[in-house]
């Protein structure tokens, strides 16, 4: 048997186990993308979500669910910063905090268009620091289905 032969079989074996086990129910199935707040989800690995809500006033709310979509509570995440890039503009940074009941991270920004403004947010989570960066266009209600003029521009996920 070859090195490349071996190879595949180790991996055919690994993915056997992996079936095996979600057959099984020893490991938890990964959950759906679907929002639960009207914003939009992205993803860390495969056990962190995060539904980024931000509203046409500058409002923005920030929810953490686990890998199965399991809601985890704010303080999952540490050092959570937000900043918006405007063109032709100075940042802003936006000051976060952790709502009255600990569901979620809210902040208010100025009022966010359609423009090419970015949404750079970033966390510590579980002793690693992440970095998004996500187009405001792609958070507002509006870019949910973008007309063939208004193409969507794709979040940048960071480990740092």
């Amino acid at each position: 048997m070859n090195k490349v032969s071996r190879w595949l079989a180790a991996l055919s074996l690994a993915l056997l186990s992996v079936a095996t086990a979600r057959a099984q129910g020893d490991m938890p199935m990964h959950g759906n993308h679907n929002p639960h707040h009207g914003g939009i989800v992205l993803m860390y690995g495969m056990d962190l979500h995060f539904e980024v809500v931000l509203e046409r006033t500058g409002a923005l709310r920030i929810y953490f669910s686990d890998g199965q979509r399991a809601d985890l509570p704010a303080s999952s995440v540490s050092d959570l910063a937000v900043e918006i890039d405007r063109p032709g503009a100075l940042s802003e940074a936006v000051e976060m905090a952790i709502n009255a009941t600990g569901d979620y991270w809210q902040g208010k920004s100025a009022p966010v268009g359609m423009g090419d403004s970015t949404m750079n947010i970033a966390f510590v989570f579980r002793g690693d620091p992440i970095v998004v960066s996500v187009p405001t266009s792609n958070l507002m209600p509006a870019a949910k289905t973008p007309s063939a003029a208004q193409t969507p521009r794709e979040p940048v996920l960071q480990h740092v």
